[in-house]
């Protein structure tokens, strides 16, 4: 053994030499770093580790003791519970400390921070020694080398988004080293995210297919690189003036210093890269399944469809009574989920939804509920499950009907739907009792994001219908397409700021619980607008109408008042880490 493996581990993991991280070693047998680096075997078997503890899930994945998961995906929920889309049903998920603006350095929930910077350690140790192995072509080794920087991007545009400037590490640290490593500025954090990226793409295959499907390709560096820069060029960033001042020089870790328009630009040209990466390389919208309702639901059902850039592949089948499955099924679907309750989406996004012909619709109560749903864009219904909506085959009607203040269902699955309305979207409907174990793949990147970057930045850039660099698109042609694929009117009329406010409104119904709202929200800086972090959540209280077999009587009624407090816009560093004396807290905490 050369040396001993000794990095930093942020989380007081300060671990020395090569544990089962790397590879499964029999007890009491030691796994040295030139025995990782002696076979291509052992090499793959550590590249499946990177991918473990580097690619995050947009689902949640639970515990170990409880979803038969390593722990590297630890949430239990989704995100959407966090924000104005939806309501975590059960009161002791973590998405209810957001609602009640809880989170402190000392439940700062984020529950991967420890997996990011294990990745980050065993991604510093292959590029530094792949190049060793004797059984791989060089050109094999330096596509490792790429898909792992891509990887390290990604963590770090994970954190990013977190936090702000985070510490940057390019390299193996030896272990006589300086371990106490201070924060990075959010430009100096960006700047490393893009470098790794296209240094990394001439080195990757243009696209991982088959068996190596969800293994990192330049559409996925694409993708991130897309994704980073529209953050960067966001108002949460891209600013003299950050959200609260960190004093002096020290807001560099929060934001710019300046707002800069050039950095829509660039958002524009990298997401406009990915749109031509994908028309070369088979990668397209849904548009082929006869109506823009199945489009829509084949686009986030189908496992490894042709609009998927990137899923997170890292588990197997996981049972119907465990997460992320349980978490999101009401339960009139699984009846032993009466602790976990489901998600019950809000009155507050569901308000969003356009009518067939693109008009706004008003949910002030009635008698005709009924035809309210049905009449609505077609991304309802294949998102959302209303009262005598379809689940699957095994439940061809759900019925949401009584007072979910009662506490009784009244025969019906009311008592926890605060919102009137269940989550469907994340949950397959192949999953019955037929089929109780399924295959999570949690998608990361597809094509209707990119195309949904690109509309805002070329806006932000260059207004909605000019297109001076020439890409072949302008911003309203883009958010047009993806709503002519679920069957949508074009937008047409609208100047810059008013279509502004049309493309966020289509990242609210396309992009719905796709774990993009809650952040969109805090880089766009709307989070104290009523009824979107804080104030009145709605839902509606559905009942019969008395010689009516066909509608049904709906009343709006507010079921939760929620809290926000504006330190929110970033997340707050462990008071483990803080204290530790190294970094600086992010403002308000």
């Amino acid at each position: 053994m050369k040396h001993i493996t000794r990095v930093l581990i942020l989380s007081s993991l300060l671990l020395a030499g090569v544990s089962c991280d790397y590879l499964d070693k029999a007890p009491g047998v030691d796994v040295t770093e030139d025995d990782i680096f002696s076979s291509k075997t052992n090499v793959e078997t550590l590249l499946a580790s990177i991918y473990q503890k580097g690619i995050h899930s947009n689902l949640g994945y639970g515990s170990p003791d409880n979803a038969g998961d390593d722990g590297t995906n630890p949430h239990s929920s989704p995100w959407t519970g966090r924000c104005d889309e939806s309501e975590q049903c059960a009161a002791w998920y973590e998405p209810n400390s957001w609602n009640s603006a809880s989170i402190t350095a000392d439940n700062t929930d984020d529950r991967r921070w420890d997996f990011r910077w294990q990745a980050i350690r065993m991604i510093a140790l292959m590029i530094e020694r792949v190049d060793e192995v004797p059984d791989i072509t060089p050109d094999y080794a330096n596509q490792l080398k790429a898909e792992c920087r891509v990887i390290r991007a990604l963590n770090y545009f994970e954190m990013l988004k977190y936090y702000g400037g985070v510490p940057i590490i390019d390299h193996h640290i030896d272990v006589n080293e300086d371990l106490m490593l201070p924060r990075n500025s959010v430009e100096e954090v960006v700047n490393f995210i893009i470098t790794d990226i296209d240094e990394s793409l001439p080195l990757l295959p243009p696209a991982q297919r088959g068996a190596n499907r969800g293994r990192i390709d330049q559409g996925a560096a694409y993708a991130l690189k897309s994704k980073t820069l529209l953050y960067a060029a966001s108002p949460l960033f891209n600013t003299a003036t950050p959200y609260m001042s960190l004093g002096g020089d020290n807001d560099r870790f929060i934001c710019y210093g300046n707002e800069d328009p050039a950095r829509w630009e660039a958002a524009a040209s990298a997401a406009n890269d990915c749109l031509k990466w994908a028309s070369a390389n088979g990668c397209h919208l849904i548009t082929d399944q006869g109506s823009g309702e199945d489009n829509y639901r084949y686009s986030w059902e189908q496992y490894d469809n042709a609009e998927i850039i990137l899923a997170e592949k890292a588990h197997g089948a996981l049972g119907k009574w465990t997460w992320p499955w349980s978490a999101i099924a009401p339960p009139t679907i699984y009846a032993g989920n009466a602790g976990q309750s489901g998600i019950t989406v809000t009155l507050n996004h569901v308000r969003k939804y356009e009518d067939k012909q693109g008009n706004t619709v008003e949910w002030n109560g009635g008698d005709d509920l009924q035809a309210k749903m049905a009449s609505l864009d077609p991304r309802f219904a294949a998102s959302i499950v209303g009262n005598g909506g379809r689940w699957n085959d095994e439940f061809p009607e759900v019925w949401i009907y009584g007072n979910p203040n009662s506490g009784a269902d009244c025969g019906h699955d009311a008592s926890t739907c605060y919102g009137g309305f269940w989550l469907h979207k994340l949950y397959p409907s192949a999953i019955n009792n037929d089929v109780w174990s399924y295959t999570p793949n949690s998608t990361l990147f597809q094509l209707n994001e990119i195309y949904l970057n690109y509309a805002e930045a070329m806006n932000e850039a260059y207004g909605p219908d000019s297109d001076p660099e020439g890409y072949g698109l302008t911003a309203r042609q883009a958010v047009n397409i993806i709503r002519d694929r679920v069957d949508m009117p074009d937008i047409v009329a609208a100047g810059p700021d008013e279509f502004r406010e049309k493309v966020r409104h289509e990242r609210d119904i396309e992009l719905a619980f796709d774990n993009h709202r809650f952040w969109d929200i805090r880089r766009w800086m709307i989070a104290e607008e009523e009824g979107v972090m804080q104030g009145n959540m709605w839902g509606i209280q559905v009942s019969r109408i008395e010689g009516n077999d066909t509608e049904f009587h709906y009343e709006p009624y507010v079921f939760e008042t929620r809290s926000w407090n504006r330190r929110g816009y970033l997340h707050p560093f462990s008071t483990t880490e803080i204290n530790k004396g190294y970094l600086v807290q992010n403002p308000g905490y």
